[in-house]
This record gives structure tokens, C-alpha cells and sequence, in this order.
């Protein structure tokens, strides 16, 4: 269990992670993986302890901009006391055995002639947020490019595609981590990435300077139906004829019909996916010995592309579940495969092809989680990109402060130190919290994290926790806001100012009115409020009724 406050969105790690109850094992690195990729030994049975020894939770490094030990003060406030209950630090959890709970990977299978790394749908998420524990999720492109990597190191050619989805939303920042992202899939040698809907809403100017040839390197994006300012300027390519041990590849992709309604960007040509295929198909299976379609399109409109042209042996699908499927799915009775690569990056799909009749292709659903070490690579990626937006600012990236549905009521922010002298005990329950030293974990990142607008709003006060945009007189920055940093009294109740200035007052039932505007219950708060932020993607073992006795704080 965790102390509730951890709290950030999804390009996230914060250093809340529950301290071990015993020294976990050594996890395979990425360097190891296929080497361990094994069924784990059988566990004996024996009776249970009746209580393990908690570990202590390892001592938070000084920081600068926290206030000393010894009460010195700073702009920042008081240092957080570790939340601990019946002498025990409650975030301590068990070590978690990412093998254990996803399962080993790669078993029994022989060096293949080639393996096939299959993703897409990633939807912006760069890395993992891992508030609760980043051992625990699941993600990031730092675990797929060590994958990639170790994969390649044991001698397997690879051949790595993308069925499209890499952007997520709109504006600058949007843009900005396209760029990243595609920059980190160069890195990692992708052969051939389709163009998503999601990808096709960025301007075209923008996304023809991420797609484009670099040097000699060819763009790895192609498109039989889409064209970036038209099919005549020749910018985008339709098919991809890729090698693996003698085999030739043949690979194109196409934008479903329901999918080009989402796009209305004249700068963007797109044509019929039957008559694009029909049109391309010919000359790519002379060139080819294995045909590959990437169909960013529903599963319906997949399946009946994969029916029209029984020539594709492998059918990549945007269309599928969130979760890929442990097994491949085959069509066209049995002579092809339909793939579905799931979302937000956190499984890849493997093919293995080997020369046996009986079973040239294996397939392996791979999680993308703890078992895999990080990259230095794409860490100085994310590290660029936080620059980015550091220079940017939040002016730059097109976020502008609106009015908060509750002004007019409650009033402004004013910070959570205003609350302390009528609410002693609460305040101090929500220092001790990790809503106590929210904003402390976005300083204390490898990368700091504290100038991205998709971190900032679940570590602040004043900002919307999902749509990523500050209220009139919300936080802005440490210099100009430093009273309303962390996951204040504010973020929950709304804005205080009001209500703090009446209770300077004697109007009593002016005071009464407000402070029943202030009130949240505890079923508004486990319906409505804590999932905001303790949501599935950055929070996915909350559960309310065991965080809520941590903060809870009701006045008799």
C-alpha cells in the first residue's frame, strides 16, 4: 500500500515508490532476458510468515529547494515526514517479480531466421508514469528499445514495424513529443511506420519535417492512400521492400475509410484503401516473398481488406483490443495471421520465422515492464524534450489560464498554508502526505519534470488534473506561484479565498455557506475526485479504500 499523493501524468516518474519489504531478487536486464526467458522454477510450499520485517524506506536526499531539518525556511516549505502507521512506513510493499506477474517470454523458442517487432498505437506515451511504483507498470520507449537491442546482440535479425498512433492531441507540446518519439524510433532502426489518424491531425508542415528522409537515411513512414501535400509531390512512399536472411519483405499500409473522417487537413491527400491497394499490390508482390499490410483502420474494415486481398500473409491491425492477445489470430483459414499490437506502448509483438514446415512462425506477446533495464539513449531523448519544453514555457506551448467554474462562488487560490490556523490537524495530515511533497517529485527526477504542463497539473494547485490547462490564479511557477506548488487543500476543495476571508469576518452566516462549499464527502471524493489523477494509466493498483484512511481528514 502507498501513501496517497504520488501523483503525476503519463511522461512521469515519481521517486514515492514504495520502499521493499525484503531485498527483491535480481531482475534480468535487458542484456539477459532471452537467456532467462524461461518457465520460472516451481515454488515450494511452505508454511507463510506471520510477519515479515518491513525495510526502512531509504532516506530522501537533500534537496536545496526544501526547507532543513532544522526549520530553516525556503520557498518551498516544510520537509515531509514519511506517513507511517502502527510503526510501519506504509509504503512499504513486496518486491514485485515482473516475470512472476507477466509472465517469462521467448520459451523454447531456437534462434528463428528472422524475428518481426510489431507495435504501434502508442498515443504519446513516452515512458510509464510510475507514481505507483514504475517497476509495476508497464511501457516506454526505453524498455522497447533495450528489447530491441538485446534481441539484436543475440544475433537475431530483426525487422521492426508500426501500424501508426504515435501522437496524442493537439498544439505545440503535442507536437514536440511527435518529434521525440519519432527521433527515438530512428534510434531504434523501425523499417517501416504507417501513418496513424492521430499522427495525420498535427500540421502537415510539421509532420512532413519529422517524416521526412534525414541524409541518406530513407523515412520509415509510408502510405498507399495518404500523401502528405498530395500524391504528385512524391513526399510520402506507398510501399517498403525490406530484406531479413534472404527474405524479402514486401510492406504497405493504408488509412481506413472510417478513420480519413477524422482528418480535415487540406494539406493532406488521401484516397480509397481498395483502390490504393489495388493499385500497388502487383509490383510489390513480384518484389516480395513474405506481404505485409499495416492497417490503421477498425477491425471491421481491417478484416474485410485482409478478405479482398488474400495476397498479405500478415495483417497488423490499429483496430484491436487495448490489451493484445496472447495467441495470433488466424485468417483466411489459417494461410495468414491478423496481429492487434494493443495501446500506449506497453507490449510489443514478436514474430519468429524459421525454416519448419511445422511451425515457421512463433509468436510472443511481449510485456514492455520491469524485466527490461532502461536506455541512455532515449533517456537523453526525454531529457531534450523537457528542455523543449522548459525554452517553450507554458505561453509558448499554448496554454493559457481560464476561469474556474467556482470562481464566482468560492473566489481564488490562495495556497494551502492559509488553511493551517483553523485547521491545524488536517494541515498537518496533508504535510505529512505524499499531497505533501507532490511537487518535490517532479524536481527529483533523472530529468525534471517540473515545466511539463502533463506533469505539473496533478502536482500543483489551480490546474485541471486531465486536460493538462492552469485556472485564473493557479499555479504558474515556482517563482511567481511558490505558495500553491504540491497537491494542496485547494486541489480537492476548490479555491479558498472566500472562505478564508470570511472567517476574518463576523458575518456568521456568510461563514456557514462557505464553509459547506468547501466540503467534499468521501463518496464525492472516491466517485469523482481522487481518480483524476490516481487514474489507470498513472495509478493502476489505486484502490480508494485502502489509500483513504492514509488522508483522510474530517472534522468531527
Amino acid at each position: 500500500m502507498f501513501v496517497v499523493g504520488c501523483q503525476s501524468s503519463n511522461d512521469t516518474d515519481c521517486n514515492d515508490t514504495p520502499a521493499a519489504v525484503e531485498e527483491p531478487p535480481l531482475q534480468p536486464t535487458a542484456e539477459t532476458v532471452i537467456e532467462q526467458a524461461i518457465e520460472p522454477e516451481p515454488q515450494t510450499n511452505g508454511p507463510e510468515p506471520i510477519e515479515e520485517p518491513v525495510a526502512q524506506p531509504p532516506e530522501i536526499p537533500p534537496n536545496p529547494l526544501r526547507q532543513s531539518v532544522d526549520g530553516s525556511s525556503d520557498q518551498l516549505g516544510a520537509t515531509a515526514v514519511p506517513l507511517r502507521k502502527h510503526g510501519q512506513d506504509v509504503r512499504a510493499t513486496p518486491a514485485f517479480d515482473p516475470i512472476k506477474v507477466n509472465g517469462p517470454i521467448f520459451v523454447g523458442w531456437p534462434t528463428p531466421k528472422f524475428a518481426m517487432v510489431i507495435t504501434g498505437r502508442q498515443y504519446g506515451y513516452i515512458e510509464p508514469c510510475g507514481c505507483a511504483g514504475l517497476d509495476r507498470m508497464k511501457g516506454g520507449m526505453s524498455r522497447r528499445y533495450a528489447l530491441l537491442k538485446t534481441l539484436r546482440e543475440k544475433g537475431w535479425p530483426v525487422v521492426t514495424l508500426d501500424v501508426g498512433g504515435i501522437a496524442r492531441g493537439f498544439g505545440r507540446q503535442a507536437e514536440l513529443k511527435f518529434q521525440i518519439m519519432v527521433d527515438g524510433m530512428r534510434k531504434m532502426g523501425y523499417d517501416a511506420i504507417a501513418l496513424g489518424k492521430t499522427d495525420l491531425r498535427l500540421p502537415a508542415g510539421e509532420l512532413l519535417s519529422v517524416t521526412a528522409s534525414v541524409n541518406d537515411q530513407h523515412s520509415p513512414f509510408l502510405s498507399a492512400n495518404v500523401a502528405l501535400f498530395g500524391f504528385d509531390a512524391g513526399m510520402t512512399a506507398k510501399t517498403r521492400v525490406v530484406e531479413a536472411t534472404g527474405m524479402k519483405i514486401g510492406i504497405t499500409s493504408v488509412l481506413g475509410k472510417k478513420w480519413q473522417q477524422a482528418i480535415n487537413n487540406p494539406e493532406i491527400e488521401m484516397s480509397d484503401p481498395v483502390s490504393a491497394l489495388e493499385s500497388v499490390l502487383p509490383k510489390l508482390k513480384e518484389q516480395s516473398d513474405y506481404l505485409v499490410l499495416l492497417a490503421h483502420a477498425t477491425m471491421e474494415e481491417t478484416l474485410g481488406l485482409a478478405e479482398k486481398f488474400p495476397e498479405f500473409d500478415l495483417v497488423v491491425t490499429a483496430g484491436g483490443a487495448p490489451e493484445p492477445p496472447s495467441r495470433p489470430t488466424p485468417i483466411k483459414d489459417g494461410k495468414a495471421l491478423l496481429i492487434e499490437v494493443g495501446e500506449k506502448g506497453m507490449d510489443a509483438i514478436v514474430l519468429g520465422f524459421y525454416d519448419d514446415a511445422e511451425q515457421p512462425v512463433r509468436y510472443q506477446k511481449v510485456p514492455l515492464d520491469s524485466r527490461f533495464a532502461g536506455s541512455a539513449d532515449m533517456a537523453m531523448l526525454m531529457t531534450a524534450y523537457q528542455e523543449q519544453l522548459k525554452r517553450e514555457g507554458f505561453a509558448g506551448l499554448g496554454i493559457r489560464p481560464v476561469p474556474h467554474p467556482q470562481s464566482e462562488s468560492i473566489g481564488k487560490f490562495v495556497g494551502s498554508e492559509k488553511c493551517e490556523s483553523c485547521h491545524e490537524e488536517e494541515y498537518d495530515i496533508w504535510k505529512r502526505s505524499g499531497h505533501g511533497r507532490a511537487y518535490r517529485t517532479l524536481l527529483e527526477q533523472d530529468t525534471p519534470r517540473n515545466f511539463d504542463p502533463e506533469c505539473v497539473s496533478c502536482h500543483v494547485v489551480g490546474w485541471h488534473p486531465s486536460k493538462f490547462f492552469p485556472y485564473k490564479g493557479g499555479y504558474m511557477s515556482l517563482e511567481e506561484t511558490p505558495e500553491l506548488i504540491d497537491t494542496g487543500c485547494e486541489t480537492c476543495h476548490g479555491p479558498g479565498g472566500n472562505h478564508s476571508r470570511a472567517e476574518l469576518g463576523g458575518d456568521e452566516a456568510l461563514k456557514e455557506k462557505l464553509r459547506l462549499l468547501m466540503v467534499i464527502t468521501k463518496e464525492e471524493s472516491k466517485d469523482r475526485q481522487c481518480v483524476t489523477c490516481h487514474d489507470l494509466d498513472n495509478s493502476p493498483d489505486f484502490d480508494f479504500e485502502t489509500y483513504w484512511p492514509h488522508i483522510e481528514h474530517g472534522e468531527q
